[in-house]
């Protein structure tokens, strides 16, 4: 008597394999690309919290320094800060582009009235108001898309005021 021995030589996957795979790619690929997607936005919001935390850490010691030298009541002031001379209001960094540029590190674009609407395109943009107000607007967005910190320093103040609008990064 003699045996056949079949030997199954099937290769590839069976339709139903290939439908359980592709939906787990769907399913994967609905929770996880609005994670990516939103990548960018959480960059950006966390580049203006380290601005604003560099602005902060520049005004602590510049009033200190100001404090030493007396100046800290006075309407304007200069301090010494790492070898770049800043200019204080009531011991505090005057919000301008220059003394912006001289503690955060990039390139600056300045923001004017007609530049509004206009997205930066160095790596921040400032505009600036009387030597009171500064408004930095990250690279790609304009002034008008509220994403900005706002930095204000008031005659007199007891300290500098910073305003983050993420709203519209």
């Amino acid at each position: 008597m003699t045996k056949v021995i079949k030997i199954n030589n099937s290769k590839g996957f069976t339709l139903i394999e290939l439908v359980v795979v592709i939906i787990i790619l769907a399913i994967i690929a609905v929770v996880a690309a609005p994670k990516f997607l939103n990548i960018k936005t959480d960059a950006v919001i966390a580049n203006l919290a380290g601005i604003e935390g560099s602005l902060k850490s520049a005004n602590t010691l510049v009033y200190s320094k100001s404090a030493i030298q007396g100046q800290e009541g006075l309407n304007s002031g200069l301090v010494d800060l790492d070898g770049q001379t800043v200019t204080t209001s009531f011991g505090y960094i005057t919000p301008s582009k220059d003394n912006i540029e001289k503690i955060v590190e990039g390139a600056f674009d300045t923001i004017t009235i007609a530049d509004l609407n206009t997205p930066v395109t160095e790596d921040w943009g400032i505009f600036d108001l009387f030597g009171i107000v500064s408004i930095i607007v990250p690279r790609g967005y304009a002034f008008s898309d509220t994403c900005f910190i706002f930095y204000l320093v008031l005659p007199n103040a007891t300290e500098p005021t910073y305003t983050t609008n993420t709203s519209g990064c």
